[in-house]
């Protein structure tokens, strides 16, 4: 089967996915294989993709579970980020297909929708004739999503990017930051760009963040995991330099809930520089009011995906890597990633096949239905478990 992300185009040269015919599998997880159905999917030679997306055509070979047409249009569009139209695809296939075992799945991700664009008519509506279609309780709106739909007053533009060489030259991208979050309860910082960091950068960074912190406000940090591997490997236990750049990456293990990574990079800190290790602090969910008591956080996994994975290569899922190294079965919390793209998700499956044929196991739990249904078009589910989030 061929799927065309959006409407007729060339096609450009690209590996085949070999898929295996196989036993239906639940609709929320899957089972590894054995080593002999693995798969390979290869993405990573920049030669190879197309260079944008009008041009896009990929090819995967049709399997005994194909995925419906309107699931697979709208996972890519919203990978794509263009969550409205992949509503549109949803919204006539739900009544009027015959979606199989994939039922569920479409009324899921036409939720997630409906709660990423802040349209809570639309989710009630849809929640009263999933309970008569269902019979069960329908999915509920999230605090979330009215926080996205209605922005604090005055807020307005609430986030930066920084780019290449984090330096001294980060100062004023940094406080123009501390500005917004004056007017905004949540301000975001993109790391995702960042190629490299001195100590005096990470120094920059490390004191706008404890002043967010002093400030109640939240910091949504994209590309925190990259950042983090890039600055593991500027430091080394034993040699008492980079201050900063330890106490940063302490600050990015946190961010991320890898309280294991946290735990040992601790332990070397306090070695190194004859110092007292550094507490961690078990993460509280954000409330969305200035001042409000911090409430009990539910456990999260020391191996997390957050916010927006776009364009990556296999180093943005290095903290996968650095878990398998700790242990065989490796779980990833992804309650917190929101949209993958189809790159940086072939670039996933590049990751979690080679851990597999190293007998590592891999479980993504609390997974929207939009990276689901994502993720089982590439195959990921063969590879690895997927546990969708109850909604």
């Amino acid at each position: 089967m061929a799927f065309s992300l959006f409407g007729k185009k060339p096609t450009v040269p690209a590996p085949t996915t070999k898929v295996p015919k196989q036993q239906a599998r639940a609709d929320d997880k899957s089972v590894p294989p054995s080593d002999d159905e693995l798969i390979s999917l290869d993405f990573t030679n920049p030669g190879e993709m197309p260079a944008s997306r009008k041009e896009a055509r990929i090819q995967v070979q049709e399997t005994a579970q194909q995925v419906p047409a309107a699931i697979e249009q709208a996972a890519m569009l919203y990978s794509a980020e263009q969550a409205a139209h992949a509503c549109e695809a949803l919204q006539a296939a739900i009544h009027q297909e015959d979606l199989g075992r994939y039922t569920p799945r479409a009324w899921g991700m036409l939720f997630d929708l409906y709660q990423e664009l802040g349209r809570k008519q639309d989710f009630e509506t849809l929640a009263f004739e999933y309970a008569a279609k269902f019979e069960t309780s329908p999915p509920t709106w999230t605090a979330a999503s009215d926080a996205r739909a209605a922005p604090a007053a005055g807020a307005g533009r609430s986030s930066i990017a920084l780019a290449g060489v984090m330096d001294l030259k980060a100062k004023e991208p940094l406080q123009q930051l501390l500005k917004f979050a004056e007017k905004n309860q949540v301000v975001r910082l993109d790391l995702a760009k960042v190629t490299d960091a001195d100590d005096p950068g990470c120094a920059l960074l490390n004191n706008v963040l404890r002043q967010l912190k002093r400030m109640r406000k939240e910091c949504v940090l994209a590309g925190a995991d990259k950042l983090a591997a890039l600055l593991a490997k500027k430091i080394v236990p034993g040699k008492r330099e980079r201050e900063n750049t330890w106490l940063l990456l302490l600050q990015l293990h946190q961010h991320l809930h890898a309280q294991d990574a946290f735990e040992e990079a601790a332990v070397n800190y306090a070695v190194t520089f004859e110092v007292s290790p550094p507490s961690w602090e078990p993460p509280a969910p954000a409330t969305g009011k200035p001042g409000a008591r911090p409430q009990a956080a539910a456990p999260v996994s020391a191996c997390a995906l957050e916010d927006d994975i776009i364009g990556a290569d296999e180093g943005a899922f290095a903290i996968l890597r650095a878990e398998a190294e700790r242990r065989d079965d490796v779980t990833v919390d992804v309650s917190r990633l929101r949209r993958m793209d189809f790159v940086a998700a072939a670039n996933l499956m590049n990751v979690v096949t080679e851990l597999a044929k190293a007998k590592k196991s891999v479980r993504f739990v609390k997974a929207s239905h939009l990276l689901t249904a994502l993720w089982e078009i590439i195959g990921l589910d063969r590879v690895a478990r997927i546990e969708t989030r109850k909604t």
